[in-house]
């Protein structure tokens, strides 16, 4: 059973403030560079440590400890990433409803569906006393121990291209049940009013934080699709103009892509090194939306000195 202890002196080391040495990762101690540059040139070395980062946060005493609460200035979080799941039980999702290039009716109730596979659904703390603060879990069958949610954000068009606003959606959900045949669902109650919109989950641990995974080449843990919505329920004609120009050039790649391949009997393999990025937060800025995962209060907002408190194992790195 991945989240039960086996005996009394894992107990004990739980809740010591000491470091025990037979938890010393000695990989932390090297900064990745003795072998040069094998993702190639641009990589940076990493941050060391000899006592697994046990003292981190006491480098920055001017941000306070994150202690369980969402601060919107920052923060220094202390608690260890935990249980990592492994690459055959990688969490994945996929919209169902709406699905991509869908169009749907303004100001009109609608249901969001969403398959999920390899996540323990409808698990998740109290996100304004514990929001990051324990260590990521696993269940009894390896499935990391979480929930999800779900964002929708406003864009300009189909085609917009530059970046969004984090801090203003239009709708924000932790979709906090667990899932029904393998679907999480949630109402946009009222709906939407007529415009484009993307639709993106956020798949997270228990204590909010996104999930990890063993590898840093893998598909997307989350998904996201494009909609609108319209008074009438029918795609704007430049919105539909745009879709259809784009299926035509991707319909066309990709018979050139096929074509290619058939006179091409030697084909590489690109190993890009694709890291977890991303530390996405419930912001719960939701105005008039509804919010499942609220912001944390401010409790902790004023710096500290460098060793101004003490410290439990697991409870730092």
């Amino acid at each position: 059973m991945f989240l039960q202890h086996s005996s009394d002196i894992e107990q004990t080391l739980i809740c010591d403030i000491a470091l025990d040495s037979s938890l010393i990762q000695t990989g932390f101690e090297q900064n990745g560079q003795a072998e040069g540059d094998p993702e190639g040139a641009g990589q940076i070395p990493s941050n060391t440590s000899a006592n697994n980062f046990i003292n981190f946060c006491a480098s920055f005493s001017n941000l306070p400890l994150t202690n369980g609460t969402q601060i919107k200035t920052g923060s220094c979080n202390a608690a260890p990433m935990g249980l990592i799941a492994a690459t055959t039980a990688m969490p994945s999702a996929k919209f169902v409803n709406p699905k991509n290039l869908d169009t749907i009716p303004a100001n009109t109730n609608f249901t969001i569906q969403m398959a999920i596979a390899n996540l323990e659904t409808g698990n998740f703390v109290n996100p304004d006393t514990n929001y990051f603060a324990a260590p990521q879990t696993l269940n009894a069958q390896g499935l990391i121990v979480g929930h999800s949610h779900v964002v929708i954000e406003k864009l300009d068009s189909l085609t917009q291209t530059t970046p969004t606003d984090p801090t203003t959606f239009a709708f924000f959900k932790g979709l906090n049940d667990a899932a029904v045949n393998g679907v999480l669902t949630e109402t946009v109650a009222g709906g939407l009013p007529a415009g484009v919109y993307r639709m993106a989950s956020i798949n997270a641990a228990a204590n909010h934080q996104p999930v990890l995974v063993a590898v840093a080449q893998h598909g997307s843990v989350d998904d996201m699709v494009y909609f609108t919505v319209s008074d009438d329920g029918t795609a704007s004609g430049s919105d539909s103009g745009s879709a259809a120009a784009s299926a035509t050039a991707a319909s066309a790649t990709a018979a050139s892509a096929s074509s290619s391949t058939a006179s091409n009997t030697n084909t590489g393999n690109n190993n890009g090194n694709t890291g977890n990025t991303g530390n996405t937060g419930n912001t719960g800025n939701t105005g008039n939306n509804q919010s499942g995962n609220k912001d944390g209060a401010n409790n902790n907002n004023n710096g500290r000195g460098r060793f101004g408190r003490s410290k439990r194992l697991f409870g730092f790195y």
